[in-house]
């Protein structure tokens, strides 16, 4: 399949998992569902992911089934998915120390939860002084007037990579650019961070 084809692919497994009842509760991709495809379908399946509630649902490209993705806190090792993290900024912390272990570029997703989160901080420090090849996609989903939280967010998360010496990276919110997007970040050998800002629905 072509970088364009995971879309609808992702979709129709993300409708499944919804189906069977997923832990905590179903998390619909919704607007994530070509960043998501375009992250996962730019990355080897060598190499380890990390991600939340909503985009474990990737690694159904990898050829896991949306079953074995019920229980996040299992994981799918053959896919090379690493467990959901009760602290969605920790996400960040264990990917760079997977990048570390494995040699590897390892992919972790993020929100605004997430890069809110000290461990964020600490992961981009670690990141930049070992030199780890974590590749953070950062999905910043405009939240509604009426949402329950409000801005999380006191400093552009692209700026901060950036002055600690992360690779930066935006992607406009389609498949085709955020899998180039992460690609190039990918083959940048080190520490790397690729922002796409998704509008309100």
């Amino acid at each position: 399949m072509t970088a364009a084809a995971q879309t609808p692919a992702l979709l129709a497994a993300d409708a499944a998992l919804s189906a069977l009842g997923p832990q905590p509760f179903p998390l619909p991709l919704g607007p994530l569902a070509p960043a998501v495809a375009g992250a996962f379908s730019a990355m080897s399946r060598g190499d380890w992911a990390f991600a939340g509630p909503r985009g474990r649902v990737g690694a159904t490209l990898r050829g896991a089934s949306p079953e074995r993705l019920v229980d996040p806190i299992a994981g799918a090792r053959p896919y090379k998915l690493a467990p959901v993290s009760d602290a969605p900024g920790s996400r960040a912390l264990h990917a760079v120390g997977a990048a570390l272990a494995s040699k590897r570029p390892t992919l972790c997703l993020l929100g605004p939860a997430s890069v809110a989160s000290g461990a964020f901080h600490e992961a981009l420090n670690v990141g930049a002084l070992t030199g780890a090849p974590a590749v953070f996609v950062l999905l910043l989903q405009e939240i509604t007037d009426d949402a329950p939280v409000g801005r999380q967010l006191a400093a552009d998360p692209v700026a901060l990579a950036a002055a600690h010496g992360w690779h930066t990276r935006s992607a406009n919110p389609t498949e085709n650019d955020v899998h180039d997007a992460v690609t190039a970040a990918r083959d940048a050998g080190g520490p790397a961070l690729v922002c796409v800002r998704i509008p309100r629905a």
